[in-house]
């Protein structure tokens, strides 16, 4: 499926059949590898009826996303997708990043500890330590649906992400980097906001416009 999806979704910038794809093609350059375009993410959960196949824009930081109809693989429309950022954050003045790092059991954080290591701040070390978590390596995401599988993703440890937010000063950023000025809006529905609250963590969010 997800073969065919690409293939399909190749042709289409190789001969386009919409409109809309030939005025994006006209601005855009898509990126390439080994000579084909470069499949930055293909995505079968985040709609119920439309899959998606992700481009990577050449020097952008957004992406060209080709839908597909589930029920026959069929193209149905083209879009710019934002470049969407989500990660989740934890700073102490007292823990170290070891320490931060088994309030939970999830796994993979990057970040420095205080007073020492590779971070610094004119000339100084950062007086407090860090943790970062980014599971969604891929920033080639309907914003609405990498929050909610974000959300998933720490949900997997309930328990020891509150108990982080508890012990330090922690919250998830998005930072999206818009194709528009226009196209900013980002649905925080009912949904979303019991499970930020479930969570006990709020959200800090940075749009970014790269193109007018």
């Amino acid at each position: 499926m997800e073969n065919e999806l690409i293939k399909k979704a190749i042709l289409e910038l190789k001969s386009p059949t919409l409109i809309a794809t030939q005025q994006y093609l006209e601005i855009h350059s898509i990126e390439l590898e080994n000579e084909l375009p470069r499949v930055e993410h293909v995505d079968f959960k985040s709609f119920k009826k439309s899959n998606v196949v992700y481009f990577s824009i050449k020097n952008e930081s957004f992406f060209f996303s080709i839908y597909f109809s589930k029920e026959n693989n069929e193209i149905t429309r083209v879009s710019i997708e934002n470049g969407n950022q989500i990660y989740l954050t934890a700073t102490s003045y007292s823990l170290t990043f070891d320490e931060l790092s088994k309030l939970t059991n999830l796994n993979g954080f990057s970040g420095w500890n205080m007073n020492k290591g590779t971070k610094v701040h004119n000339g100084k070390y950062y007086n407090f330590s860090q943790i970062t978590f980014e599971p969604l390596k891929s920033q080639a995401y309907n914003i609405e649906a990498a929050i909610k599988l974000f959300l998933s993703i720490l949900e997997q440890d309930l328990e020891g992400v509150k108990k982080l937010t508890e012990l330090s000063q922690a919250k998830i950023s998005i930072h999206r980097k818009q194709y528009l000025n226009t196209n900013k809006d980002i649905l925080i529905d009912i949904d979303i906001i019991k499970r930020l609250c479930s969570l006990n963590l709020g959200v800090e969010i940075d749009p970014t416009c790269f193109w007018r």
